[in-house]
């Protein structure tokens, strides 16, 4: 595998693929019709470029290796970095990892930590103190590949339903 980075022209790719791992990553604390919330998601994600660009964010594609000189690559996933985020209580500079998805039939296979390893070297490069990135409590795959790679666990956010 190997990851480079994107640009306008994979946007179709991310547009597709951001609407993909929503299922995983929604919280079952949060009670609503999955086709709300992929609606909502696909809102979001219309004006995603469009924040990439101006937040001078960065996207990293993890493609799959070539079968021979004359195949392209295809995509398999993507990570946006947002290079430039503040820790919201110390002000601290830091990368955040705006997003992050693979294609299910890659997923276990490294191609997420590809992108994470790509993200780490940007924030190393640019002198970027941490990296972080938030991700739910339940989705415990991706908990796994995020402890596995060194993300330690900061804060907690709660919710509570108060209907």
């Amino acid at each position: 595998m190997r990851v480079r980075q994107g640009n306008v022209r994979d946007w179709p790719f991310i547009y597709a693929l951001g609407k993909i791992g929503i299922p995983e990553s929604i919280s079952p604390w949060r009670r609503q019709p999955m086709e709300v919330t992929l609606k909502y998601r696909e809102e979001y994600l219309r004006g995603f470029w469009t924040w990439i660009e101006q937040s001078k964010s960065t996207v990293f594609i993890v493609e799959e290796p070539e079968q021979d000189e004359d195949s392209s690559a295809r995509p398999i996933g993507y990570l946006v970095l947002h290079g430039s985020s503040q820790e919201e209580l110390t002000g601290i500079t830091q990368g955040w990892i705006m997003d992050i998805v693979v294609l299910p039939e890659w997923r276990g296979k490294g191609a997420g930590q590809v992108l994470l390893k790509a993200a780490e070297d940007y924030c190393r490069e640019h002198e970027i103190p941490y990296l972080g990135l938030a991700v739910s409590s339940h989705n415990v795959k991706a908990l796994r590949l995020y402890e596995n790679f060194g993300f330690a666990e900061e804060r907690k956010l709660l919710v509570k339903n108060v209907e």
